[in-house]
């Protein structure tokens, strides 16, 4: 009986302290931060399995998914500092390759499913892992102007799949941290509320 009354005490011991906090730390972040534009774009909203499909069977153009995404991230990313490096100019162009590859009629669609399940897909990559030509600092100052000279196996396996690079992103140092925050490209805000921390770079 005496170990639940400690509980329950302790509890709401907790409880008001948590209470406190969350609004000292309201005023003193000022309140609610910005809140990032909604989506606008359907193309946005589609999963990456339709849009491979759409794309290979002529439905959409890869050039206007890659165009929507770059749109989104210079919408974004003044909000919440999430990217690192764009790939735009490289983007578009392997985003045209793959519109005239799929114009062309060589493969049939069944065939570009089966050898490039992800034809015309785009992705982003954590800092993390390699990007040949791009950035690898892993958020290190000590690795800030290195550059990665070939990918690493999952970007390797991703492009081979037909999967378009289209940005870099931010990482806690070397990935060891609860918010995505560092000395070389700074700190990822909330896309809900900039006055919040995002997590970790997987979310935590």
């Amino acid at each position: 009986m005496m170990k639940t009354i400690i509980f329950r005490i302790g509890e709401y011991i907790f409880l008001f302290v948590r209470i406190i906090a969350h609004y000292v730390l309201a005023i003193w972040f000022g309140g609610k931060g910005k809140t990032v534009p909604p989506v606008e774009n359907p193309l946005l909203l589609k999963s990456a399995t339709k849009l491979a499909e759409e794309i290979r069977e002529g439905k959409l153009k890869c050039e206007d998914v890659i165009e929507a995404y770059i749109e989104r991230i210079s919408v974004v990313d003044p909000y919440i500092n999430a990217t690192v490096e764009q790939s735009i100019d490289v983007a578009l162009r392997e985003a045209r390759e793959v519109d005239l590859l799929v114009a062309s009629g060589k493969y049939t669609k069944e065939h570009l499913a089966a050898v490039k399940p992800l034809l015309g897909v785009p992705f982003s990559v954590k800092l993390l892992l390699n990007v040949k030509g791009y950035l690898n600092t892993s958020g290190c100052r000590c690795f800030e102007n290195m550059r990665a000279t070939k990918d690493a196996e999952c970007v390797r396996l991703f492009k081979e799949a037909g999967a378009i690079v289209i940005a870099t992103t931010n990482v806690p140092e070397f990935g060891m941290n609860m918010e995505t925050f560092n000395y070389v490209h700074g700190r990822t805000k909330n896309p809900y509320d900039t006055n919040r921390a995002c997590g970790g770079s997987s979310g935590m």
